[in-house]
């Protein structure tokens, strides 16, 4: 089992996001591949987290800071045995600093966190497929560069995912305040 800290994308939040999410989504069932069941972006991860510590941490930074607008932009794969298909989150000043000041806040209260999610190493993303893709991938890289892959998100909270067994779920959430988008 292992924890993150992420923003949902959600159809309120980031309506044109949405629209392609629903797009993509068809794509990947047309080669028998499920895309990710909650689109988000992650800022932390880690097996163990001081819960009680995090979830006020999370509360207290989401109620001091604005919504987050941010860009999605082109289509990236991590490499490996299991390949994953992401789109590329653009490394905004206002999005760098968020992670930035949340890595510095909430590292104390993990233990054994991922490194890959270090401010030197984050590469910002939502990720499209976790299992493995047994199909023809050429096909689907094929079908999604005909896509425009840009769109405008919105980030507005803070949430606590949980994967157990190739099952994500959902703890708290915690708005933004909701003042105005940086």
């Amino acid at each position: 089992m292992f924890f993150a800290v992420v923003s949902l994308l959600t159809s309120e939040n980031s309506p044109a996001f949405s629209d392609l999410w629903n797009r993509l989504g068809r794509i990947f069932r047309l080669y028998g591949v499920e895309p990710v069941e909650m689109p988000h972006v992650s800022w932390h991860v880690s097996p163990v987290y001081d819960m009680e510590q995090l979830e006020y941490a999370l509360k207290t930074r989401g109620e001091e800071i604005q919504p987050v607008h941010a860009r999605i932009s082109g289509l990236g794969i991590f490499t490996g045995k299991k390949p994953v298909l992401y789109l590329p989150v653009v490394r905004s000043p206002s999005v760098h600093d968020l992670h930035l000041t949340l890595w510095k806040e909430i590292s104390p209260f993990s233990f054994r966190q991922e490194l890959n999610y270090s401010p030197d190493e984050w590469i910002p993303h939502i990720t499209l497929n976790r299992k493995v893709i047994s199909c023809d991938l050429g096909g689907i890289l094929q079908e999604l560069c005909s896509l425009d892959l840009r769109s405008e998100i919105y980030l507005d909270n803070f949430a606590i995912m949980y994967r157990d067994d190739n099952h994500d779920g959902i703890g708290n959430i915690f708005p933004f305040s909701k003042e105005k988008f940086v």
